[in-house]
């Protein structure tokens, strides 16, 4: 992660976006953080924008917790009960290059 001061820099957004590329990136406005930059590609739209959202992920948060404690059917148990088979998932180009990396 980088820390950028928004005081100090003369970055272009180009550049920005390509530092991003590495991790994410803070920029800070006299030394408090202000935003962060972070490279999204190869995510969808619904995906980026759920992630953001507090209130789905403390939903999510709450349904974990509530599974670790109380329990609850699996994935597997679910496609089982529907004969479902288990298909193996396609992996996307961005996960195949953070192996080879």
């Amino acid at each position: 992660m980088k820390v950028v001061p928004l005081e100090e820099t003369t970055l272009t957004l180009p550049e920005l976006t390509e530092l991003a590329k590495d991790g994410p990136v803070i920029l800070t406005r006299n030394g408090q953080p202000l935003l962060a930059v972070k490279d999204v590609s190869g995510s969808d739209w619904e995906s980026v924008s759920l992630a953001s959202n507090p209130r789905f992920m403390a939903l999510i948060d709450e349904s974990r917790r509530s599974h670790r404690e109380k329990g609850g059917v699996g994935l597997d148990e679910i496609r089982h009960d529907l004969g479902i088979k288990k298909v193996a998932r396609r992996r996307s180009s961005a996960q195949e290059g953070k192996e080879e990396g």
